[in-house]
């Protein structure tokens, strides 16, 4: 665990464009190790089976000259161990005579493997190894196919190849064919066959890094490009984007979705501080007339006068309640934004909704006609009652305020064709600009701010129609404004049936 954490620290530091072209190389290393090692193994056993088939094939050469022998070589396998036939040793030694060359020496072995025949002391012939008798059994018994061979050090510590062939009479093992020869000619072109491996795997190293460290670093730019542009931003410049490159892989849709975050931060903060300074010239009216209101009466501006100082006192009140109901949107809005707001859904039947509202905006008007026109066998809708009639008053209170006295509000429900239950809010007021619709929506938007945000106006904070849509999509329904300067505004709401209704029967169709 303590190597972990040390090896953790280092690597720490190193920076990414580092680690992956070492990951990178190590597994590169490790491959090609194996490979030379594979290699170098295989050719190693060929080359020493390739010298076993050529000592055999000279041995049978040599037992096919001799005439009148008593064992063969055709059989290889070893069998059980017999007595050896008359004349054997001196056959046997006949044998290995021939067998002797400046790359060959030969011995003969009895079936126990005792030396019965030594090889060959001649200083142009290799010097003989001495096997135990232990090992020769073992080398005989591990593969019985003839191909038994063993690599042993002569007394001057040169390795050879010695091979070891059965030689059988009447089925019998009779005796044991030694065959030895130096490996140095195999050693040597190992050396030189492992040397241009070990090179070639360096110089692949090297070429690999050459090659690896650069691509990395261009794999890697958009990542430093991103940093870049991170403490740029950590340092207030939010329109900072950064070009996303051209390949679709993980780093491309990583500086594509960086951007996309970036974009939705300076969104965020512009609505952030475009929010502080709309509360601030929110707040700023209302404490204005208080404080002016406050500052007559301090001085006795209504010189003991009950009703003036009523009037204040009046014009103090509805400014707190202002302030009172703006606090309490903001709130509305804050619990919306962090999803705490609950919400208690149900199915609810619209006539009655809307009859509440109708009566609460009768005391509202100010001389306007209110009508309510509620389509019979209304399926019902699934929402939150109290929240849908806090909409609804909402809505019928601003086309109460920009409506004129003489003018008509109403109230229509109504089935749509696809299961669907619409309401609709219907003034021939005021209407608004074209080019306000699309932002009425938006929080302390007004069409006509300069007029509405004028104390004794009839303009509200702007935190209505915002509160209207958070409230009715939170609630699985849409909301859409469709306005006409001069000659009104229509909001439509619509949900969808909680209860679908059945398709009429048709007339001659019987239960």
């Amino acid at each position: 665990m303590r190597n972990k954490r040390r090896f953790n620290k280092l690597t720490r530091y190193i920076p990414i464009r580092w680690r992956l072209t070492l990951v990178s190389l190590g597994v590169l290393i490790l491959l090609l190790s194996v490979l030379s090692v594979v290699i170098s193994l295989v050719a190693e056993q060929a080359l020493l089976e390739n010298e076993v088939s050529v000592l055999h094939n000279e041995a049978h050469l040599a037992i096919n000259g001799i005439k009148n022998r008593f064992f063969d070589l055709d059989q290889l396998t070893y069998s059980s161990p017999g007595p050896p036939p008359p004349y054997f040793t001196a056959t046997a030694a006949t044998l290995a005579h021939r067998l002797y060359s400046p790359g060959t020496n030969a011995a003969i072995l009895s079936t126990n493997g005792s030396v019965l025949i030594a090889g060959s002391q001649s200083p142009f012939i290799p010097q003989e190894v001495t096997l135990s008798p232990g090992r020769v059994q073992q080398a005989l018994a591990k593969d019985g196919n003839g191909m038994n061979y063993v690599l042993a050090n002569n007394a001057q510590g040169s390795r050879q190849l010695v091979v070891l062939i059965p030689l059988v009479s009447g089925f019998h093992t009779v005796g044991i064919l030694q065959i030895s020869t130096p490996t140095a000619p195999i050693d040597n072109f190992l050396i030189t066959l492992r040397s241009l491996l070990f090179f070639g795997v360096l110089g692949a190293l090297f070429l690999a890094a050459a090659v690896t460290f650069p691509l990395v670093g261009v794999a890697l730019r958009p990542l430093v490009d991103i940093e870049r542009a991170s403490q740029r931003i950590a340092k207030g410049a939010l329109s900072m984007r950064i070009d996303p490159p051209l390949t679709n892989d993980e780093i491309g849709r990583l500086a594509i979705s960086f951007n996309r975050m970036v974009a939705q931060l300076e969104a965020a903060f512009r609505r952030q501080k475009q929010f502080v300074a709309d509360v601030s010239h929110e707040l700023r009216t209302p404490l204005t007339a208080l404080s002016g209101s406050l500052e007559m009466l301090l001085i006795g501006a209504d010189q003991g006068d009950t009703e003036a100082s009523r009037r204040l006192a009046h014009g103090m009140y509805a400014e707190v309640r202002r302030m009172h109901q703006l606090v309490e949107d903001l709130l509305v809005l804050t619990r919306l934004d962090e999803g705490k707001i609950i919400l208690r859904a149900d199915s609810i039947q619209l006539d009655t909704v809307l009859q509440t509202v109708y009566d609460q905006a009768q005391l509202l008007a100010r001389g306007q006609e209110i009508r309510c026109l509620v389509e019979p066998d209304l399926p019902p809708v699934r929402a939150d009652r109290d929240r849908l009639q806090q909409v609804l008053l909402n809505i019928v209170d601003n086309a109460l305020k920009f409506t004129a006295p003489t003018g008509l509000i109403e109230l229509i429900a109504s089935r749509s064709e696809q299961d669907a239950v619409i309401i609709q809010v219907r003034d021939n007021g005021q209407g608004m600009p074209e080019e306000a619709i699309p932002h009425v929506f938006e929080r302390f938007y007004r069409a006509d701010p300069s007029r509405s945000r004028q104390p004794q106006q009839s303009g509200g904070s702007g935190l209505g129609l915002a509160i209207a849509k958070e409230l009715i999509e939170a609630q699985k329904g849409t909301i859409a404004i469709n306005s006409v300067q001069g000659e009104g505004t229509t909001v439509t709401i619509r949900f969808n049936a909680a209860n679908p209704p059945e398709q009429p029967k048709h007339p001659d169709m019987r239960d």
